[in-house]
């Protein structure tokens, strides 16, 4: 699966998209374009000749897996790790290439459905909904290690009785060494991932406690 350039420490806000399940029919990009194109799009892209350059674009679903939120809720013998259930994920990608066939921007569009954080020892959830979008801009065509990151969108997590009780929201931009250049709008996982503000998720962890 194309693989958008995911900054560390931010978490699940920019989690590669898990493709152990595929239920979609994916186009499968033409063997000229794979020759021609550096780098080559994965196959399940379908490329098409645009003005100088070349356009390539994929729609996913996928059934993402249970794996770590990448976090521990508490200390001590209390302390349990948090489990994210991704459940559907719905994905539009989109390649930019020039006129010598190099990459100069890629995006990547996801929607997240049905998903929820989970406490697995007491069976405890808290859902979310996440839209996200990540554009990098490759400031060397052809060259991922040059890529300006730019990530926009909304996760929010919800509890029936109490509406949003934590919300992750705006823009971010990565420079090409993965450092936090621009942030704007509340950014609950920033705050804690990176700013290690333990406040910024403790009412998912009240809630999964």
């Amino acid at each position: 699966m194309d693989g958008i350039k995911r900054p560390a420490g931010a978490a699940r806000v920019v989690r590669t998209v898990v493709a152990a399940s595929l239920v979609a029919t994916f186009a499968i990009a033409g063997a000229v374009h794979g020759a021609t194109l550096n780098p080559p799009p994965p196959a399940y892209y379908s490329c098409h000749a645009s003005g100088n350059g070349t356009i390539c674009v994929a729609n996913l679903v996928t059934d993402a897996q249970l794996q770590p939120a990448d976090f521990t809720c508490g200390e001590g013998a209390s302390a349990f790790d948090v489990w994210d259930d991704g459940r559907v994920v719905i994905t539009h990608l989109e390649r930019w290439y020039d006129g010598n066939g190099n990459l100069v921007r890629r995006l990547a569009k996801a929607t997240w459905l049905g998903s929820a954080w989970q406490n697995l020892a007491n069976g405890n959830q808290v859902p979310y909904h996440q839209n996200t979008v990540t554009v990098d801009e490759l400031t060397a065509p052809g060259d991922f290690g040059s890529a300006v990151t730019t990530m926009t969108g909304v996760v929010t997590f919800t509890l029936p009785s109490q509406g949003a009780i934590v919300l992750n929201a705006g823009r971010v931009v990565y420079g090409t060494d993965g450092s936090v250049e621009f942030r704007s709008g509340p950014q609950a996982f920033l705050d804690y991932f990176v700013d290690g503000d333990l406040s910024a998720l403790q009412p998912v962890c009240d809630a999964l406690a």
